[in-house]
């Protein structure tokens, strides 16, 4: 039997070392690039928890984007259809700047979210949206997107209002195309 297949994820490896799963050699996770994952449709299901844990819904989540070429962005509309009957879509629009981070615009949070790679190759979004279309407080997301493979992404999110955790979102992405 030969030696395993290695996959750099990235070149050059990455901060927490090799992993090998099911006979293949990782070197390390491929950082998230939103603007080609999300071309294209995925679809995904999620649980939503109150601040001590507890599962308060789930729901499943379809994602359809494209890249419009003219202002160079993703536009993705992200829709959540809970357990409870109720329905949600976030619009978004993201560019990637010639440095590699990201702008983005969310239609009920608005323009200037900034994303970032972490040390891991993980997205990172932190922004404030309305608790509601209508209005309300504004809450403080943490999002963070994890390669899981190179068609599963899994998104968690932390929720707090005025620094006090108030929930958290754990949403898995699965590309359909």
């Amino acid at each position: 039997m030969g030696a395993p297949a290695v996959v750099s994820w990235p070149p050059g490896g990455s901060a927490w070392g090799n992993a090998r799963v099911d006979g293949v050699l990782f070197d390390g996770p491929k950082p998230f690039r939103p603007e080609v994952f999300f071309i294209g449709r995925t679809e995904g299901w999620g649980v939503a928890r109150g601040p001590g844990g507890q599962v308060q819904r789930r729901c499943q989540v379809t994602t359809d984007g494209r890249f419009d070429d003219a202002y160079r962005a993703l536009h993705l509309d992200e829709t959540y259809a809970w357990d409870d009957g109720e329905s949600e879509t976030w619009r978004w629009a993201m560019t990637r700047g010639l440095d590699g981070r990201y702008v983005a615009a969310e239609a009920l949070a608005g323009p200037g979210i900034q994303g970032r790679h972490s040390r891991s190759g993980d997205y990172v979004l932190s922004f404030r949206r309305p608790a509601r279309a209508d209005g309300g407080p504004k809450l403080r997301f943490v999002t963070r997107f994890t390669v899981v493979s190179p068609e599963v992404v899994l998104k968690t999110a932390r929720v707090s209002l005025f620094g006090l955790p108030v929930g958290s979102l754990t949403v898995f992405h699965r590309l359909v195309i």
